[in-house]
């Protein structure tokens, strides 16, 4: 998966998360999201698109099967490595991907932990049984 275009790949963690993710059922406005990273990484269900790490959960948002995504984007890219983005640019690039794979999205949020160094994205996508509102081009 990981020589994988990001749209693709995105869709390709989608459906997994979907068919097998986890399930979390705490507030998406109130996520601990250190334990929530530690607990995908426990499990091998974090995933790297661009600088960013990223997981999923299923999820139920307002009465609706739903999948949990969080991109955890670092502040700022360590020495050596070749991306070297505005953390502006980085947060737009993630952005380009979502909208380009979904299209619509039903919650978005960024947060900044400053203890952590990094700006998560929170994003909520419903599952729609009659309709995969996701794009394949």
């Amino acid at each position: 998966m990981s020589n994988t275009p990001p749209k693709e790949r995105l869709r390709q963690i989608f459906e997994i998360t979907i068919d097998s993710g986890d399930k979390y059922t705490g507030n998406v406005n109130d996520i601990d999201y250190y334990s929530l990273l530690c607990k995908s990484t426990a499990n091998n269900q974090l995933y790297k698109i661009f600088s960013c790490n990223l997981f999923m959960y299923n999820y139920s948002y307002k009465n609706s099967d739903a999948i949990l995504m969080v991109f955890s984007i670092p502040t700022s890219v360590a020495d050596g490595i070749q991306e070297n983005k505005h953390i502006s640019e980085r947060v737009m690039d993630v952005l380009k991907v979502v909208e380009d794979c979904f299209i619509t999205v039903d919650y978005m949020d960024l947060k900044t932990v400053k203890e952590d160094k990094f700006l998560y994205m929170t994003i909520v996508k419903k599952i729609k049984e009659d309709e995969w509102t996701i794009r394949i081009d």
